[in-house]
């Protein structure tokens, strides 16, 4: 099988899996701090709903964002909804979080998962983020902005219909995308996913694909 994520992560490209206690990210102590200072960002206030959430999905309180671990777990939190403080955070899990709609603050984090998060719209400020993965965000339409991400998963994401920027991609799985029927400009892509792209009838511009699912 093809893997978005690092193996501990248990995401397969070809397959996500839906199920809510599956954790991106897990850690038995409590994990590292994301070092603020070097990521030039300013220490503020997590606010009181998300500090809460935190604290009870993780047992551990974080009042600041310099407080913040360099991997979380907030997976099927779904009462979150505010996540402007996480930017700092390394590797983010926020799957299931049915509520979370803007991301516009979560560019720099490396790995991101928003699986399920079918309020989310506008991932564009998700561009410089390495490992990403939407499956089943049904609102997605627009994904230009996310050239630049290394492995992405568009998993079921059935609205999305245009992903000619995403030919720099090196690893991209569109399987499900049930809107999708050109896919011309993806023949630079390692690994490919377009099971289940009913309407794709010609991939004739995919030969340079080293990895290719239909």
């Amino acid at each position: 099988s093809l893997y978005l994520l690092p193996e501990r992560s248990q995401i397969p490209l070809d397959r996500p899996s839906m199920d809510p206690n599956a954790a991106l990210l897990s850690s038995p102590s409590p994990p590292r701090r994301t070092p603020a200072k070097s990521l030039g960002a300013w220490v503020v206030p997590i606010s009181d709903e998300t500090r809460a959430i935190i604290r009870q999905k993780t047992g551990f309180d974080r009042a600041t964002t310099a407080d913040l671990p360099a991997e979380l777990d907030l997976s099927s939190c779904e009462a979150l909804k505010d996540v402007s403080a996480l930017g700092q955070v390394q590797q983010l899990n926020l799957r299931n979080c049915y509520a979370v709609k803007d991301v516009s603050t979560l560019g720099q984090v490396q790995h991101l998962d928003l699986t399920a998060c079918r309020q989310l719209v506008n991932v564009s400020a998700l561009g410089s983020v390495d490992v990403l993965v939407l499956c089943g965000c049904t609102a997605v339409i627009d994904v230009s902005a996310l050239g630049r991400v290394r492995r992405l998963s568009l998993y079921g994401c059935n609205r999305v219909v245009d992903v000619s920027a995403l030919g720099a991609v090196h690893e991209l799985d569109l399987s499900h995308c049930s809107s999708l029927n050109d896919v011309s400009a993806l023949g630079a892509v390692s690994k490919l996913n377009l099971s289940g792209c009913t309407f794709v009838t010609d991939v004739s511009a995919l030969g340079n694909v080293r990895e290719l699912r239909l």
